[in-house]
């Protein structure tokens, strides 16, 4: 499993697609009107994970965004070329399941 730097993930994030850092490994977007949350995170080889911070944390090996609760053609279109951008710029996969099988 391929962790990155905290460092490169931020400023991929913040430089490249353009999300702003709302506190390590937290960054938010306005997206068609709605906020976008993408998370940087470590978890285990099964998918899961457990935090009370992410302060300390010096590589991830997965991103998540959170979608918001309204969304539309537009916005699932933008979300879908960021999650795109993510990959092809780490070499990772979309976990096409969201880790429920």
């Amino acid at each position: 499993m391929s962790k990155i730097k905290s460092e490169v993930v931020e400023q991929f994030l913040t430089s490249v697609l353009g999300f702003t850092k709302v506190s390590h490994l937290t960054f938010h977007k306005e997206v068609d009107g709605e906020i976008v949350k993408v998370t940087g995170i470590l978890a285990n080889p099964d998918g899961s994970y457990a935090f009370d911070t992410l302060d300390g944390t010096e590589e991830v090996n997965l991103i998540e965004i959170d979608v918001p609760i309204y969304t539309d053609d537009i916005l699932e279109l933008i979300l879908s070329s960021i999650a795109t951008s993510i990959t092809k710029e780490f070499s990772w996969i979309i976990d096409d399941d969201h880790g429920l099988n």
